[in-house]
């Protein structure tokens, strides 16, 4: 037996081509009043469908978009039978092909039955729904019904042949469908059977036809990009991790080596401990700040979000690094204070802020002036915690890359540190639906955390 005969897309297939043959056997039964529902329940549905497509046009397009609608739809292509009448608020039409505004369409989303104007051979009504569009417009939309009429009374006849169409057409359909889904799916095992061997940079092919295999093929391709992106992440850290901590390493074993080796003083090997234990905390500071961005990015600590006074959190900020800064020879103001406050943790957003008054201690120099405030929120952004300094700042072309893990640049060798701090504070404004905004303060930088405005009620 054929392949796609076992397919479930078959099998529902010819279920539904069965259930389909005995509903037209039962219908013949009752034909007249069936079709007459149907189809009537159907032209109901095709005028809603139109009013809502006719709206839409309103909406994007306003009153011209909806009359250049209507006059494509009344056109010589129109073979429907359909019904349109625009007017303005008097009744007075714009466009369409109705006369005149129906006397009996006088309440918002009624249908209507009215006359029109035939040619004397039968009788000619139409089945319209009427509305009010904005700023008083109307808009009437419907259907002529004697094709309707007409349809009844072939249906008998035609009701003989559908069943057997229908039959023929619908296993040879179902053979036709099964064939064209069990290719797709055999595309997208093949692809899956690619990625299993370690092709992760394939993906899965699709056809344009935005269908549902495309739909899952797009989501598959997202899930594998973004694979892709972690799985080049982790590399990246990795190498660098063991690139920065392969130097402390190396010296804490020089250090206990040569205390074994030669020995020494009690004050040397007191110093040499001292050594290797500053080593140790500054590996530690390294796997804890890995750890904190992780932590941001995984928005673990904001499951417990409150809301968060910027004002004070600066100020709790500017007392902490006061004294540091004094002891460096800077001035640190705090202000101006918007009185704003965001949603989210305050502990993450604390550690960003310190990270950034941090930086801009440790490199400002003496005589040199760091200011932190709030500004308050405009029609594009909420409100921006901001620290300036009036340090060497950042060059244009470096900017981007500074917020990636382990970047230092060469201007901040010199200065201990693991490159991991901004990484830290660009980590915490993701989480928090912020941004991270570097910028030249002429002289010195400007680091800004720029929350997203609040929706409006």
């Amino acid at each position: 037996m054929p392949r796609f005969l076992k397919t479930s897309a078959f099998r529902l297939t010819l279920a539904y081509t069965a259930v389909f043959g005995l509903s037209v056997l039962l219908l013949l039964t009752a034909i007249y009043w069936t079709t007459a529902q149907n189809i009537s329940r159907t032209i109901d549905e095709a005028i809603t469908s139109d009013i809502d497509a006719l709206a839409q046009h309103y909406n994007t397009r306003g009153l011209g978009g909806l009359v250049e609608a209507i006059e494509r739809r009344t056109g010589p292509a129109n073979v429907s039978g359909s019904l349109y009448l625009l007017t303005d608020p008097k009744f007075r039409p714009i466009s369409g092909n109705v006369s005149a505004w129906p006397a009996n369409a006088t309440e918002q989303g009624s249908w209507v039955m009215f006359p029109l104007a035939g040619d004397g051979t039968e009788a000619a009504y139409g089945r319209a729904k009427a509305f009010r569009l904005p700023a008083g417009f109307h808009l009437l939309v419907g259907r002529d019904t004697r094709a309707l009429d007409r349809f009844q009374d072939l249906m008998a006849e035609a009701m003989g042949w559908a069943l057997a169409g229908t039959l023929i057409l619908g296993l040879g359909g179902g053979a036709l469908v099964s064939r064209r889904v069990l290719a797709r799916i055999d595309g997208i095992s093949r692809g899956a059977e690619t990625i299993m061997r370690g092709d992760v940079s394939h993906r899965m092919s699709t056809t344009g036809s935005g269908d549902e295999f495309d739909r899952l093929a797009a989501t598959l391709n997202a899930m594998l990009d973004q694979i892709e992106r972690l799985m080049t992440g982790i590399r990246t850290v990795s190498n660098n991790v063991a690139h920065d901590l392969r130097s402390p390493l190396t010296r804490m074993r020089a250090q206990l080596e040569t205390a074994v080796t030669q020995g020494g003083s009690e004050d040397d090997l007191r110093d040499t401990c001292a050594a290797v234990l500053a080593e140790a905390d500054g590996l530690l500071a390294t796997f804890n700040a890995l750890l904190s961005i992780a932590e941001a990015e995984s928005g673990v600590r904001l499951k417990d979000a409150v809301e968060v006074d910027l004002g004070a959190l600066v100020e709790d900020a500017a007392d902490l690094y006061e004294p540091l800064a004094e002891e460096e020879g800077l001035s640190l103001t705090a202000g101006p204070m918007a009185g704003v406050s965001v949603h989210g943790s305050r502990e993450l957003l604390f550690q960003a802020l310190s990270n950034l008054l941090d930086n801009a201690v440790k490199y400002t120099p003496a005589g040199g002036a760091v200011r932190v405030s709030v500004l308050p929120p405009s029609e594009d952004h909420g409100p921006v915690l901001e620290v300036r300094d009036t340090g060497p700042g950042i060059a244009p072309e470096d900017r981007e890359r500074v917020t990636d893990r382990f970047v230092r640049l060469d201007a901040s060798r010199s200065t201990p540190g693991n490159g991991l701090g901004l990484a830290l504070v660009s980590a915490i404004a993701r989480s928090h639906g912020a941004a991270l905004e570097l910028d030249d303060a002429a002289p010195g930088l400007a680091a800004r955390l720029v929350f997203p405005a609040t929706e409006k009620a």
